[in-house]
C-alpha cells in the first residue's frame, strides 16, 4: 500500500529511559522475575522505571490516577510526538494506538479477585482498564485528541504488525479528510502472568540473555499529507501474509519481501527472537542495517515494532535514501514498511466523523493467545489455562 505520509512528530517510551534517544543509549538492566504459575523459576524481563521524572507530570491528572502503566507508556511517547502542536491542532489530530496484549495487570487482576473471592469479589474499579480502549481514551481525553469533527480514535489489536495496519489506517483517514494529522503508537505492558503465557507457548525454553526477554513501552509517530522538504517519511506499507507454522511463516516472508527492489537497505531487527534466523536468509543478499549494535530492548510486540521504526529512521541519508523495515510478527503475520523522504505537499480538509471503536486482528494459537487465555480463563486458585 502506498502511502508517502510525513512524518512530523515521534516519541518513545522504552526500558532503558525515556525519549527517542533512549533507543540509542546504553541497554536496560533486566530484572529476573517469577512466573505467577511457577514462582520458583525465574526469568530476566526489561521494565519501564515508572519513577521516571518524566512520569510525574502525569501523577496530577486525576483520570491517570488510576490507569494501568499502559495508559502512563501511551501518554507519555504521545506528549513527545506532540510537542509544539496548540489545543487546536490537537483536537484535529486523529488518535491510532496498535497493542497486543493490551492492560495485562488490571486484568489479571480483575480476575484474580474473581477466582480468589467468586463473582461478587469482581471490582468494577479494575474493569474499564481491562478494555483494550481505555487507554486510547485516556490519552485522547487528557491531550485533547480527536475532538474535531473527523478526527477519531481507534484501537488495534495483533501481534508486531498490527503496527503496520494502524499506519495504514492513519493514511485512509488522511487521504479521507477524517483528521488533519494522525498520532499512532504502538504499546505494551508486562505482568508475571505474561511469562506463563510465554512458557505455554515454548517461548522459554532454554532460556538466557541473547534470547526471548519479554519487555514493556511504547513508541509512535505524528504523520500527516503534505511536505516537510526532505524529511522522513513512511512511503510504503505491506501486510497480510499470514501463517501458522514455521514453514508458512517462511513461505509468507519471502512473499513479502520478494517484490521489493533487491538493491533497497534492509533495516534489521528480528536477530533475538525465533524469526531472527529467518530475516538473516531472506535478507542476506541485500544491503542491511542492523540493530544489533544497539541495546535490545527486548520483545514488546507492537511497542518493538516502533521502536524498530524509529530506528531506521535515524539511518536516512542522502546516500541512503529509502530503507525497507520487515515487520516480523511472531503470532500470525509478516509484513514491511519502506521509509523515505518526499517533498510533494497535499491539502488535508476536514469533512467527516469517526467514531471511538476497536478493530482485533485474526491471530493463531500462539503468544498472544496464550496470554489472552490465561489473562480470561481463572479457577478457584488462580488464573489458569482452560481449553
Amino acid at each position: 500500500m502506498k502511502t508517502t505520509m510525513t512524518i512530523l512528530g515521534s516519541g518513545a517510551v522504552t526500558p532503558a529511559g525515556i525519549g527517542v534517544s533512549a533507543l540509542f543509549g546504553a541497554g536496560p538492566e533486566p530484572l529476573e522475575t517469577a512466573s505467577l504459575g511457577d514462582p520458583k523459576a525465574r526469568h530476566p524481563v526489561f521494565r519501564v522505571d515508572l519513577k521516571e521524572a518524566a512520569f510525574r507530570r502525569w501523577e496530577r491528572e486525576p483520570r491517570l490516577r488510576r490507569a494501568s502503566p499502559i495508559s502512563l507508556f501511551l501518554i507519555e511517547a504521545a506528549e513527545q510526538a506532540l510537542a509544539g502542536l496548540s489545543s487546536s491542532e490537537r483536537a484535529e489530530t486523529g488518535l491510532i494506538v496498535a497493542f497486543s496484549s493490551g492492560c495485562l495487570a488490571y486484568s489479571r487482576r480483575f480476575y484474580q479477585g474473581i477466582a480468589s473471592g467468586g463473582r461478587k469479589a469482581a471490582n468494577p474499579a479494575l474493569f474499564p482498564d481491562t478494555v483494550f480502549n481505555s487507554p486510547a481514551s485516556h490519552v485522547a481525553a487528557t491531550l485533547g485528541l480527536g475532538l474535531a469533527p473527523g478526527a477519531g480514535v481507534y484501537a488495534l489489536v495483533g501481534d508486531e504488525t498490527a503496527w503496520i495496519a494502524a499506519l495504514q489506517t492513519a493514511s485512509v483517514w488522511l487521504r479521507q479528510g477524517e483528521a488533519s494529522r494522525v498520532l499512532v503508537l504502538g504499546a505494551e505492558e508486562f505482568d508475571p502472568i505474561f511469562l506463563d503465557a510465554c512458557r505455554m507457548a515454548g517461548e522459554l525454553r532454554s532460556h538466557h540473555l541473547g534470547c526471548f526477554v519479554p519487555s514493556e513501552g511504547a513508541a509512535g509517530l505524528l504523520v500527516g499529507l503534505g511536505s516537510s522538504g526532505n524529511g522522513p517519511a513512511v512511503m510504503e506499507t505491506r501486510d497480510g501474509f499470514v501463517y501458522r507454522s514455521a514453514k508458512e511463516g517462511a513461505a509468507a516472508a519471502e512473499r513479502c519481501l520478494c517484490d521489493f527492489d533487491p538493491a533497497l537497505p534492509c533495516h534489521r531487527s528480528a536477530g533475538r527472537n525465533r524469526l531472527g534466523r529467518l530475516e538473516a536468509r531472506l535478507t542476506a543478499d541485500r544491503p542491511w542495517l542492523s540493530s544489533s549494535a544497539l541495546p535490545y530492548l527486548g520483545e514488546a510486540f507492537a511497542a518493538s515494532a516502533a521502536w524498530n521504526t524509529l530506528r531506521a529512521l535515524s539511518s536516512l541519508t542522502p546516500e541512503t535514501a529509502r530503507i525497507l523495515v520487515p515487520v516480523w510478527g511472531q503470532n500470525h503475520q509478516i509484513g514491511a514498511l519502506v521509509l523515505g523522504t518526499q517533498s510533494e505537499r497535499i491539502k488535508i480538509p476536514i469533512t467527516t466523523n469517526a467514531p471511538h471503536y476497536i478493530h482485533t486482528l485474526p491471530y493463531s494459537k500462539n503468544i498472544i493467545h496464550e496470554i489472552r487465555r490465561k489473562a480470561f480463563m481463572c479457577s478457584e486458585s488462580s488464573l489458569v489455562m482452560s481449553s
